[in-house]
């Protein structure tokens, strides 16, 4: 189908007569009147997937945009293979796996080591699902807030261990320490949280210990955010251990007062976050309440074209995904010509997800878009839209 065109494709759970919302109905009108289709009659709109023209901006390759609004439809973070760490999977088969599951793109950046280092995605943002804190970022890192629909500079986290009334901050929680990748070099120091499934094993070093916990029965799940759950000691090491279903593990210094905790006895463990219940990573902020951010000239990654992934809101609550196909400072888009694109489209707060060769448009059970690379990237996380059942 030519980009001159903008055609309107309905899933099947969505009515045959629903049409784009005001915000977006504008812009298909603007670019091709007959394609427009009368509102629809129904009190909550369905699911709508479509392409748009971006010639008149400067982007010569294909745009599919997601967008829906009402209770009808969610947008939720997907793990590859469940594993924040060390885990690669589609967002097609992401999509696949989930229940309710009708389209996925992929979610944030992630980091690959060389071939034959046991690390294949490290995820770099944070990740809160279902109010329960998975990862914490790496680096500055933005976030997205997909219940609030805002956009942040980073994570807002606390979490801390009392033990006998002495406070031990926790440094990061299920996150791969000492790390080292282009411009991130991160130590092994402070203290470190790890809860299954998502941890890699505990780190081993000289000064360390690692304390396994159990939760106590009633308490929340460890790290689920606002609320403080009790923790039993029940063994120590000095070695690299994987934790175990339903444990908790702490690597301390060994001066650390956790170190002091004989096994039997408890700790209590406070999570707290202001960032909501489902809040991700990415880069860089492109909109925020329709002022647009400005981008550096150093990050070419934004200022040279690339296929891309956005994910943001209009002043209406309407979710939008937009994805641009491309190549690597070749084709695709810029960061100023996403904020034009987005806005045309009724777009006030977005969020660049990761773009290149990851960007991928699943949908109607098959991949709608080109990646760069041909086929769907093995990526570390997805945004999924899931129909509530």
């Amino acid at each position: 189908m030519a980009l001159a065109s903008v055609v309107v494709t309905m899933f099947a759970a969505a009515s045959t007569s629903a049409a784009p919302s005001a915000a977006i109905r504008a812009d298909v009108t603007a670019i091709a009147p007959a394609a427009a289709a009368a509102p629809s009659s129904s009190s909550e709109p369905g699911l709508r997937v479509f392409k748009i023209n971006g010639r008149r901006f400067g982007v010569r390759r294909v745009v599919h945009v997601l967008a829906f609004s009402g209770p009808r439809y969610t947008v939720k973070i997907g793990l590859a293979h469940h594993a924040i760490d060390g885990g690669r999977q589609s967002p097609g088969s992401m999509c696949q796996s989930t229940v309710g599951c009708v389209a996925a793109v992929n979610g944030d950046f992630f980091d690959l080591t060389p071939r034959g280092i046991p690390d294949p995605a490290d995820e770099v943002g944070g990740i809160i699902q279902d109010c329960v804190l998975l990862h914490t970022p790496e680096i500055s890192h933005q976030q997205a807030d997909l219940v609030g629909q805002s956009v942040s500079g980073g994570l807002n986290w606390s979490s801390t261990v009392d033990v006998n009334g002495v406070n031990v901050p926790i440094t990061a929680i299920n996150q791969e320490l000492p790390m080292s990748y282009v411009g991130v070099h991160l130590p092994l120091a402070g203290t470190l949280l790890f809860t299954w499934p998502y941890a890699l094993p505990t780190p081993s070093a000289p000064g360390r210990i690692t304390d396994e916990f159990t939760p106590v029965n009633g308490s929340p799940s460890p790290t689920t955010i606002n609320t403080t759950a009790e923790l039993v000691l029940t063994a120590q090491t000095s070695a690299s251990v994987k934790v175990t279903a339903g444990l908790v593990d702490i690597s301390a210094p060994t001066g650390s007062a956790l170190a002091t905790v004989p096994v039997g006895d408890s700790v209590t463990l406070t999570t707290t976050s202001t960032s909501g219940c489902d809040n991700i990573g990415g880069h860089p902020i492109l909109i925020d309440h329709g002022v647009a951010r400005p981008i550096v000239a150093a990050d070419t990654y934004m200022t040279k074209p690339a296929a891309r992934t956005v994910i943001g809101w209009t002043a209406t609550g309407e979710t939008v995904i937009m994805t641009v196909d491309g190549q690597d400072g070749v084709s695709g888009a810029t960061a100023s010509q996403l904020v034009r694109l987005l806005r045309s489209i009724g777009v006030v707060t977005a969020l660049d997800l990761d773009g290149g060769n990851s960007t991928t448009f699943y949908a109607k059970g098959r991949v709608l878009n080109r990646p760069s690379h041909g086929t769907e990237r093995l990526v570390s996380t997805a945004l999924l839209v899931v129909h509530n059942q």
